[in-house]
């Protein structure tokens, strides 16, 4: 099935003041919504056209794929996913592909669904832009998304933002990307990875095996890349990360690589941390300049050891 529009500025589809919930989620009992939803093995392509919110107040999403359904979305526009007013419980994802466990639809916990996001804009979220999970008792999400523009803005709640989130059993190839700024705003947020809270460009884990992060262009957020509870997960080579607050790249509890990034500006260019299991990142032909802390930093915990091992090649 294809669903094409005008083109992005000409065609909208907007959120009305009320989503009918497709899903719950398990712990808190807050109905899942979307305005796009593509489900139940449906196999869609979606271009042309704008998908616009505000949403209502809840766990929202502009465009959402699952149940198996496999989605290409692209030549589009995702904006303004957040709430148009306060509220006090509020999610607002972009575009989403799978649900994670503890998300119930149709009585199963999680889901997955498969495709492809391709010269898409994405502005205007609360919480995220893209979003890859599918749960570990299911069968996986996979997703290729490449060449779109991700600019966080600013968000009218308190938040946490990411531009492109990989976890649990997903695997995505992400390349050709450009994701800039991001805040964190709600309480616990600072630089320190163990006990505070940041804004990611992209994070990976848990799970996300079998992903690749590859000439994206990362600025403005607090941490350009993020890799946690993910051991040889993915590979992260050749992305450019400039001016992320506290630190390009993160290997957090499970061994990682880097390879070919190129680092400008922040407080820290890589850093290794480990608080929950010994972390070693293996750091081959990267460049980092401009820091104004250090370029590699080891950052240990409760026992732990980080080590980061830096090649030249």
């Amino acid at each position: 099935m294809k669903l094409k529009g005008a083109g992005a500025g000409a065609t909208i589809i907007k959120s009305p003041a009320t989503l009918t919930p497709y899903a719950v989620d398990a712990f808190t009992g807050t109905p899942l919504t979307a305005i796009v939803r593509v489900a139940h093995g449906a196999q869609v392509q979606i271009l042309g056209l704008t998908v616009s919110g505000p949403v209502p107040c809840g766990f929202s999403g502009g465009v959402v794929a699952v149940q198996s359904a496999t989605l290409e979305l692209t030549q589009a526009r995702v904006t303004d996913i957040q709430p148009a007013t306060a509220c006090s419980s509020a999610t607002g994802r972009s575009v989403q592909f799978g649900l994670g466990d503890r998300a119930i639809i149709d009585g199963v916990h999680g889901s997955n669904a498969n495709g492809r996001v391709t010269n898409v804009v994405i502005d205007g979220f609360l919480s995220a832009g893209l979003v890859a999970v599918a749960s570990f008792s299911g069968p996986p999400t996979s997703v290729t998304f490449a060449d779109n523009v991700i600019t966080a803005g600013v968000p009218l709640l308190p938040t946490e933002q990411l531009g492109i989130v990989i976890f649990l059993n997903a695997a995505a190839k992400v390349t050709g990307n450009t994701i800039s700024g991001g805040v964190c705003t709600i309480p616990g947020c600072g630089r320190d990875p163990i006990t505070e809270f940041q804004s990611m460009g992209i994070v990976v884990g848990p799970g996300g095996d079998g992903s690749s992060f590859s000439d994206n262009h990362i600025s403005g957020a607090d941490v350009g890349i993020y890799q946690v509870f993910g051991p040889h997960c993915c590979t992260i080579s050749g992305n450019t990360l400039t001016d992320n607050r506290y630190f390009g790249i993160v290997i957090q509890d499970g061994d990682g690589t880097t390879d070919q990034n190129t680092i400008i500006g922040g407080e820290v260019g890589i850093a290794v941390v480990a608080d929950g299991e010994d972390t070693t990142g293996i750091l081959r032909g990267d460049k980092i300049k401009g820091t104004s802390v250090m370029p590699v930093q080891e950052i240990d915990c409760c026992g732990f050891k980080a080590t980061a091992i830096v090649l030249k090649n």
